[in-house]
């Protein structure tokens, strides 16, 4: 339900009470001064609770009377003057007062008033020379009357607010997309496009003195280039998945291609798919960071798992001797990609911090040394194996020579 139609719904059910209570009071004064005096009551009374009842109307007199002390003590004056003219009381007129101090007062002071309008409305009846049974008609009629001023009251809050989550939830859920576009499209293109770029320059560079290698050089960058077309068509479809050995794989073919010397240690194979992906985003960040940003001869990559009781976690690190400038071994590295105005290490950190892990860098010895962990299940334990046993009777054991007895 939209809002305006929740509005809508509100103020003609309350406009069928505003009626009633204008019937009964004409039908009470017989005089044209009477029925001018009740309709216009009502109808101000009618105004004064719409206004308190609608969201944005409520919004804007909550800022100009603070608490709305003036609004309400209005709708209290009005709701009493058919007693002072007419002689009578109308259970709509107090039904709307009592809805309303329900809607705009605190919870306590509300049920006080509450309770505090129809005693009086009990009161009123009783000495205007009313029955018993028509005082507690009266009565039942204020207290309805106000129960659905408030039930209508918050059914348009709640359907406004709904209204209002439903648009920041479609914004927010656009704007994830947009960040999940822009990191696929990173991840994607910076390690491809550095990948090829290198192995273009080195095929240059070979051709005429090595030709078949220059050969397998641009192989491989057509083959990286096919696999970057292919990942943009998953990523455009928000299908785009990663696994840690087939960065692994590629990062070593890439850091061979640069001349890097790479050892490995670690099993990059039995990871579980989500921790994978994080890991393989990382692993592909930092190796484009080492290509583009470093002068690296070695590379040492490894894959460790630790346990701190019932806590398991993954430890990627990557390391290369490429540091530019003095080493520090006794704090953080400032990478040297952020001197170009890069955000590969925010990047990586806040992937991992998708899963609650944390990336360390620091350079030591003249290595800059990377290391990200993240918390990782632990794999399903395996079934136990069943022994298989034979049984073992009497007939098997006096059976004679041939058992070996």
């Amino acid at each position: 339900m939209p809002p305006k139609y929740a509005v809508t719904l509100m103020s003609v059910i309350l406009a069928g009470f505003a009626v009633i209570g204008v019937a009964n009071l004409i039908k009470v004064s017989h005089t044209p001064q009477g029925l001018i005096l009740s309709s216009a009551v009502v109808s101000c009374c009618y105004a004064l609770q719409m206004a308190h009842c609608s969201p944005s109307v409520r919004g804007r007199l909550q800022i100009v009377n603070r608490r709305f002390p003036w609004t309400l003590a209005l709708q209290a004056l009005l709701s009493v003057t058919p007693v002072l003219f007419l002689g009578h009381q109308s259970g709509a007129l107090a039904g709307f007062l009592a809805g309303a101090c329900t809607v705009l007062l605190r919870a306590k002071l509300s049920y006080v008033l509450f309770g505090a309008i129809n005693t009086a409305v009990l009161v009123t009846a009783l000495a205007t020379g009313d029955d018993l049974f028509t005082a507690a008609f009266m009565v039942l009629s204020c207290a309805s009357i106000g129960l659905i001023t408030t039930a209508l009251s918050r059914l348009v809050d709640l359907v406004t607010e709904l209204h209002w989550r439903r648009e920041e939830s479609a914004w927010v859920a656009v704007s994830r997309e947009r960040v999940r576009f822009t990191q696929d499209l990173h991840d994607l293109f910076s390690y491809s496009l550095s990948a090829i770029t290198l192995k273009t320059e080195l095929a240059n560079r070979l051709i005429g003195k090595d030709d078949a290698q220059a050969r397998q050089e641009l192989s491989e960058s057509l083959a990286i280039t096919r696999a970057a077309l292919a990942d943009v068509r998953t990523v455009v479809h928000g299908r785009r998945s990663l696994r840690l050995l087939d960065e692994f794989e590629l990062s070593m073919r890439v850091l061979d291609s640069a001349g890097i010397e790479m050892t490995t240690e670690g099993d990059f194979q039995h990871i579980e798919p989500r921790v994978g992906k994080v890991l393989a985003v990382v692993l592909r960040e930092a190796v484009t960071n080492m290509l583009r940003h470093s002068r690296a001869t070695r590379c040492r990559i490894s894959l460790a798992t630790t346990s701190d009781g019932p806590l398991r976690q993954l430890e990627l690190t990557v390391a290369n001797d490429g540091v530019s400038g003095p080493a520090s071994a006794d704090g953080p590295h400032v990478a040297s990609e952020s001197q170009h105005g890069g955000s590969g290490l925010d990047h990586m950190a806040a992937r991992a911090g998708q899963l609650g892990g944390s990336l360390r860098t620091e350079s030591v010895d003249g290595w800059f040394v990377l290391v990200v962990r993240v918390p990782a299940p632990r794999p399903p334990a395996a079934p136990p194996v069943p022994v298989p046993t034979s049984p073992t009777t009497f007939e098997h054991l006096s059976s004679g020579p041939e058992h070996g007895l």
